[in-house]
C-alpha cells in the first residue's frame, strides 16, 4: 500500500494483512474516494474513525486536509500510525485516539475537532457501519461534521437517509462499497 497522490505521495504504508480484522483499503478504492471528494478536502479536518494503519487518514492529510484523527484500538496499529505520523514529518497534523470508535463518539470526543469528515470502515461482518451513523447522528449537534463516508461491505445495507444526513453518492468495487453522506 502506498499514498497515492498530494505531499507524501509515493509513501509506503505497511502490509498489515496478518492481523485479524483488518483489511486495508485499496488504492483503488482510496483513489474512488478522494477523486469523489477532490479539491474539498483542503483545510479540512478528516476523521478516521477504526483507522487501522491510518492509511486513508494518512491520504487525507496527504491531499490538504489540515488535520486527521485517528481512532483505533489495537496497540499494534497506533504504533504504526504514530511511527508513521513520526517519518513523513506531520505528527502536529494528526491526532491519534486509543478508543473504541462507538465510545469515542459517546464519550463526545470528536466534539473536541469538529471534524468536516468521518470516514468509517469498521470490519467487514461485524455490523458496525449502522451503529456508528446513528451514534453520529445522536451527537451531531455536538460533533457537526458535514461529511460521512462509509467503506462497507456490500451486503450490509444501509438506508439512503440518516437525518440530518442523505445519500449523495455511491461506488462500488468488488465487495466493497463507498456510500457519500452529507449533512442536508
Amino acid at each position: 500500500m502506498r499514498i497515492i497522490s498530494g505531499l507524501l505521495k509515493g509513501r509506503k504504508i505497511p502490509n498489515v494483512f496478518n492481523l485479524k480484522n483488518v483489511s486495508p483499503s485499496s488504492d483503488f478504492l482510496k483513489g474512488v474516494l478522494f477523486n469523489v471528494i477532490a479539491n474539498d478536502i483542503e483545510g479540512k479536518v478528516f476523521c478516521d474513525l477504526y483507522a487501522g494503519t491510518g492509511n486513508v487518514g494518512f491520504e487525507a492529510v496527504s491531499r490538504g486536509a489540515a488535520f486527521c484523527i485517528f481512532v483505533e484500538t489495537s496497540p499494534e496499529l497506533i504504533s504504526i500510525i504514530i511511527k508513521l505520523s513520526k517519518q513523513f514529518g506531520i505528527e502536529e497534523k494528526v491526532k491519534i485516539i486509543k478508543q473504541d470508535a462507538l465510545k469515542a463518539i459517546e464519550k463526545k470526543i470528536l466534539t473536541e475537532y469538529k471534524p468536516d469528515y468521518i470516514f468509517i470502515d469498521p470490519p467487514y461482518d461485524a455490523g458496525l457501519c449502522e451503529k456508528t451513523i446513528n451514534k453520529i447522528i445522536e451527537n451531531s449537534n455536538l460533533i457537526k461534521a458535514s461529511n460521512i463516508i462509509i467503506q462497507r461491505d456490500k451486503r450490509e445495507p444501509l438506508s439512503a437517509k440518516y437525518p440530518p444526513y442523505k445519500l449523495i453518492n455511491e461506488k462500488s468495487r468488488g465487495k466493497s462499497v463507498l456510500s457519500f453522506y452529507r449533512a442536508i
